[in-house]
C-alpha cells in the first residue's frame, strides 16, 4: 500500500489536530476501527498528508485519542497542591473515574473494542498502554510518592492502585457492557466512590 510519510519538523496545529481527533473519535463510534484515514480526513476537512503530518499511522491517532481520555480520567493527579490529602485525591480520581468509565460513550467504546479486537490485534494494546495502562501507571506513582513523604504505607503501588480501580469498578462496569445496568446516579458513585476510598485508607494509611 502507497502510505504518505510524516513530515518532521512543522509547528503542530492545535486546533487541526483537536479537529482531527474529535472527527476519528466520533468515526470510530460510527464505523468502528475499520474505518480509513482517508474516511476521517474527508470529514474533517483535512488531507491525509496532513493527518500524517501528526500521527504516525492509525494506531497512533487512535493512541492519543486514548490519551486525552485517560488524561481527563486522571486529572485529578495532576491537580495537586500542597493542601491536597490522599483521601481529596483518591476522591475526586474515583469520581472522575466512575463517572467516565461507566457513561454511555464509555460503554459503547468497551463494546466497539471488544467487537474489533480479533479484527485488528494491535488495537487492545494500543487502548491498554495508553488507556487503563497509563492510568494505572500514573496512580502508582503517586502512591510511591504519598509513601516517600509518609502520608501513606504501600509496599506495592502498583498492586495497590489495581486494587483501587477494582474497588470502584466492582461488576458494575461488566454489568453496563452487558447491558443490564444503565447509567449510574451521581449520589450513587459518591458512596462507592467513598466506600472504596474509605477501605483504601484502613488498609494503606498511617
Amino acid at each position: 500500500m502507497n502510505r504518505l510519510s510524516p513530515k518532521r519538523g512543522r509547528p503542530v496545529d492545535p486546533a487541526k489536530r483537536a479537529a482531527i481527533l474529535e472527527t476519528a473519535r466520533e468515526l470510530f463510534f460510527e464505523h468502528g476501527y475499520g474505518v480509513g484515514l482517508e474516511t476521517i480526513a474527508a470529514r474533517a476537512g483535512v488531507s491525509r498528508q496532513t493527518i500524517y503530518n501528526l500521527f504516525e499511522s492509525k494506531d497512533d491517532l487512535f493512541a492519543a485519542i486514548v490519551q486525552e481520555s485517560s488524561s481527563q480520567i486522571t486529572a485529578a493527579l495532576a491537580e495537586l497542591t500542597p493542601e491536597s490529602t490522599p483521601r481529596d485525591v483518591l476522591t475526586a480520581l474515583g469520581v472522575g473515574f466512575l463517572s467516565k468509565i461507566l457513561s454511555n460513550r464509555a460503554v459503547q467504546f468497551q463494546r466497539l473494542l471488544i467487537g474489533s479486537a480479533a479484527s485488528f490485534p494491535t488495537l487492545g494494546p494500543t487502548f491498554y498502554a495508553n488507556g487503563p495502562g497509563r492510568g494505572l501507571a500514573r496512580l502508582a506513582a503517586y502512591l510511591d510518592r504519598e509513601t516517600g513523604a509518609k502520608r501513606l504505607a504501600v509496599s506495592d503501588p502498583v498492586l495497590a492502585a489495581e486494587q483501587f480501580f477494582g474497588m470502584l469498578m466492582g461488576h458494575r462496569s461488566m454489568r453496563r457492557t452487558l447491558r443490564i445496568d444503565g447509567e449510574m446516579p451521581a449520589e450513587e458513585i459518591r458512596r462507592r466512590v467513598d466506600a472504596a476510598v474509605g477501605a483504601f485508607l484502613r488498609a494503606y494509611g498511617v
